[in-house]
């Protein structure tokens, strides 16, 4: 019998509830490809589903140490956890991790990030490692010794199944989650009312940073793409670990700040037409400026070569009506994910209105010269942006015209 044939009668036999069966089939997958850790994990799985705890715990120690000297730390975690809730006495997978540290130092914690042309494959097993390029995970290669265990005790373990909804967007933001196995996808709503996949992550990588740095609202819905387990960090525990080791805050507000740039580019009309594997790149030519409450962005009249995204906040956006003796006309609120300042990229004639920060404000600037660099290897940029100044033009005239007197 073919991998494919096993793996088809293996996921059918789950599905039937047949745990033997299935466990006889993921036998033969682990016996047909042994490098494929995740034919083991199910394996492993199903010996306790069946009652099998001792055979359970060796087939996890086993993987746990693989992760391990691979440097696939926080899969070892994940499994590492599952150990100790079966049996709390099993503790050597955290002192291997814990030499492993010390041994390693800052090299020592990498995953899995991209293949060529951008994809990372919903399952992916040892033999492909190879075809990767790899990075250090972070948010733990900075912590060694007791430092990692105290961090590895303070993580709650939560299985996820295949397309189960960890959060949604309004879900209060009280975790930080680190996937362990499996893989996920975040999803929003852009300007034009459609849902878009923002990301799609896997083993090693983190998420649900928007809410949890902002203390917000979760912005986006996470969703699990295979049977996930994911490694969560309270409030509470993260508070108390940035007071000890002030470089993982750093490492959080990095990763969130890369996270909001890769929305915002997602939600933004302007960008529908640029591959999402070319988004990323084009963020290099954006410019970071903050604003206070009441600040003025730009001022109609004057002016100006630079186009601004909303990356968080809002502005309020107001134009003279020069008939009613210049008086301010205000024309709307704008929020995260919208843009404004496009007649000066596209004409170079002065600003058409006044822009305020209605609270704290973050914007991406991109001027004219590399707004043209961009059109250059992506037209529909232009054709889009020149649509929405054409149509924001009959707004404010349709707006002034139904003003009334006084």
């Amino acid at each position: 019998m073919s991998v494919a044939q096993l793996r088809s009668k293996a996921k059918m036999a789950l599905l039937e509830g047949k745990y033997k069966k299935a466990m006889e089939y993921y036998q033969q997958l682990h016996e047909a490809e042994p490098d494929d850790l995740r034919y083991h994990v199910k394996l492993a799985e199903l010996r306790e589903k069946t009652g099998d705890t001792t055979g359970a715990i060796r087939d996890y120690l086993v993987i746990a140490n693989a992760y391990a000297e691979q440097g696939f730390v926080v899969q070892a975690i994940a499994i590492n956890k599952i150990i100790l809730r079966l049996d709390p006495t099993k503790t050597q997978v955290k002192d291997r991790l814990k030499e492993l540290s010390n041994e390693r130092g800052e090299e020592w914690a990498i995953s899995t990030t991209t293949m060529a042309g951008g994809q990372r494959p919903a399952d992916i097993s040892n033999l492909d490692r190879a075809k990767l390029s790899f990075e250090r995970t972070p948010l733990l290669s900075g912590l060694s010794g007791n430092e990692l265990e105290a961090f590895m005790d303070s993580l709650q373990l939560q299985n996820v199944a295949a397309d189960e909804v960890i959060y949604r967007e309004g879900d209060n933001g009280n975790y930080l989650y680190l996937i362990g196995m499996g893989s996920i996808r975040t999803e929003t709503m852009n300007a034009s009312g459609k849902r878009k996949v923002i990301s799609h992550l896997g083993e090693g990588d983190f998420f649900g940073e928007f809410a949890f740095m902002s203390r917000t609202k979760q912005q986006e819905t996470a969703i699990a793409e295979t049977d996930t387990s994911l490694l969560m960090i309270s409030r509470h525990t993260f508070d108390g670990w940035v007071s000890k080791y002030p470089t993982i805050q750093s490492t959080v507000e990095d990763f969130y700040r890369r996270r909001i740039l890769a929305r915002v580019l997602t939600i933004t009309p302007v960008f529908e037409g640029v591959p999402p594997d070319a988004r990323m790149a084009l963020a290099s030519h954006f410019h970071l400026k903050t604003f206070k409450a009441g600040e003025v962005v730009v001022k109609e009249g004057e002016r100006g070569d630079s186009f601004y995204l909303i990356r968080s906040g809002s502005v309020k956006v107001s134009t003279k009506d020069i008939g009613a003796g210049g008086q301010d006309v205000e024309l709307g609120t704008m929020r995260e994910g919208e843009f404004f300042g496009e007649v000066a990229l596209l004409t170079s004639k002065p600003r058409t209105a006044t822009v305020v920060a209605e609270g704290p404000l973050e914007l991406m600037e991109l001027n004219r010269k590399d707004f043209n660099a961009i059109v250059a290897n992506f037209p529909s940029v232009r054709k889009v942006v020149e649509a929405y100044q054409k149509q924001r033009v009959q707004d404010t005239i349709r707006t002034l015209m139904n003003r009334k007197p006084g």
